[in-house]
């Protein structure tokens, strides 16, 4: 007997929506929520999803920010949630995959462990 089993990673845009002041350029703009989670799948059936991390990500300039479990949680349930800057925890990362240092903005190669213009220890 053959079985076909798996864990991957998975990515789901959650329905949320909140129009605010970018808490990176400070451009008026719209976040989008998703979260990304680990899971296990038999024969390509997802049976249990775990390590679930929750982001906004800032339409205007691309910023992803970190979300507090809790409120990602209140989100996915859908509750009606408002975030306020202090609940963006910027990543240093950006939807198009490039990376900038959290502080000081630089662009930054993957292979950087310090920021080489502000020397943040990075990831």
């Amino acid at each position: 007997m053959i079985f076909i089993g798996g864990i991957s990673m998975g990515k789901k845009e959650l329905d949320f929506f909140q129009t605010m002041v970018c808490k990176k350029c400070g451009q008026y703009t719209n976040l989008t929520v998703f979260m990304t989670y680990t899971y296990f799948s038999f024969f390509f059936i997802p049976l249990f999803k775990w390590g679930k991390k929750y982001y906004a990500v800032s339409r205007c300039c691309g910023t992803v920010f970190s979300l507090d479990p809790e409120i990602g949680k209140a989100i996915e349930r859908g509750e009606n949630v408002t975030l306020s800057e202090e609940d963006l925890n910027p990543t240093g990362y950006e939807e198009n995959g490039t990376a900038h240092c959290p502080d000081c903005g630089y662009l930054l190669d993957n292979d950087f462990a310090y920021c080489p213009k502000c020397g943040r220890k990075l990831f």
